[in-house]
């Protein structure tokens, strides 16, 4: 995650709130796999505070920050298997951690809030993983998203 900074502040103010708030959600999650010895409220509060000095308070403090983090971590077993379905020939132990994050939110918006277009959903991923991952990640990602949205579509 060494662009995060430098992705932050190269679109500081011409990105959307929600987007900022996924950039946040984001990093969290991923500091939430390396620490699961602690409980989640704790974590997140903790990540909030040291946040609180370059991310803007009106970020910070939003609900769908807290509640995308709870609902990732109340799911996270259906989110994992729907990401081991498709992630084909990758076994999910060897799936980079911050593509894992960028997938568990995805997935968790496209099957838990219906308000936001599949196509937002996928999109708001990939740029997600520009300044957090690579470019191989990014048709990763992009594959097992359209193999998750198609079979919620044909329910």
């Amino acid at each position: 995650m060494e662009n995060e900074q430098d992705c932050r502040q190269e679109h500081k103010g011409t990105i959307s709130k929600r987007r900022q708030q996924r950039q946040c959600i984001i990093e969290f999650l991923y500091m939430w796999q390396v620490q699961r010895d602690m409980p989640v409220e704790t974590l997140l509060k903790t990540y909030l505070e040291e946040k609180s000095g370059e991310v803007d308070a009106e970020i910070l403090q939003a609900e769908f920050i807290s509640e995308a983090v709870l609902g990732v971590v109340n799911h996270e077993a259906f989110i994992d298997d729907k990401i081991q379905k498709f992630a084909k020939n990758w076994a999910f132990d060897r799936i980079a951690k911050v593509d894992l994050a960028i997938l568990r939110l995805a997935i968790y918006e496209l099957c838990f809030c219906p308000g936001t277009p599949v196509p937002v959903v996928i999109n708001e991923a990939l740029e997600l993983s520009k300044c957090y991952s690579s470019e191989d990640s990014k048709r990763f990602i992009n594959g097992i998203l359209d193999h998750v949205a198609k079979e919620d579509l044909n329910k």
